[in-house]
């Protein structure tokens, strides 16, 4: 097994590794590219998920909030943290606007928080 997955230079799909493409038993990654007007839906019954806005902005929407245009980094390397919006487990979401995004899944919690949530750098964002 090997560790390092190429990123795709093009379309919606940077990467993604599974927990079973990975050989591990809980976590799993991805990372998407957002033109103007693709949106993305990120739905997960049994795991929980961060979405992490790595460039540009995004709103992201679940059935009970919306966080409107988080984000704000030009480039991964900006001397700034970037939003994360946590989603527990069953709780979808749609993140649209022009961005790249990284989702992040964890299975094998039991003391899960029953909410979503964002954050930057630990400061919540109303």
């Amino acid at each position: 097994m090997s560790l390092l997955v190429k990123a795709k230079r093009a379309g919606c799909d940077i990467v993604r590794v599974t927990p079973e493409s990975a050989g591990w038993k809980h976590v799993g990654f991805s990372a998407h590219r957002l033109a103007p007007g693709e949106s993305l839906r990120v739905d997960e019954a049994a795991r929980e998920v961060c979405i992490v806005v790595l460039t540009g902005t995004a709103s992201v929407a679940t059935a009970q909030q919306t966080w409107n245009k988080i984000g704000g980094r030009k480039s991964v390397f900006d001397d700034t943290a970037p939003y994360a919006v946590y989603l527990p487990p069953g709780l979808g979401a749609t993140a649209p606007n022009y961005t790249n995004i990284q989702c992040c899944g964890h299975g094998g919690a039991t003391d899960r928080v029953p909410y979503s949530s964002c954050e930057q750098r630990g400061g919540s964002f109303k």
